[in-house]
């Protein structure tokens, strides 16, 4: 994840990115070692700095940004 979302921490960007790719908060906490809780809040709190709407709006976002960034 060398190319980060401005304003986002790795985390925050990684969590929204297994989202995006259709993983559930439970099987992203397993694989990242985390809590559910604190992947809900990775996701939350990325998606409030991000500025969307939605966890699909965010994991655009991050993808998107990480296509352009290539």
């Amino acid at each position: 994840m060398t190319s980060r979302q401005p304003g986002l921490s790795p985390r925050q960007e990684q969590v929204l990115i297994l989202l995006g790719d259709g993983m559930g908060l439970g099987e992203i906490a397993a694989r990242l070692g985390i809590s559910e809780w604190t992947a809900r809040t990775y996701r939350d709190e990325g998606r409030r700095r991000l500025g969307a709407r939605t966890t699909a709006q965010a994991a655009v976002l991050v993808r998107e940004q990480r296509e352009a960034a290539r």
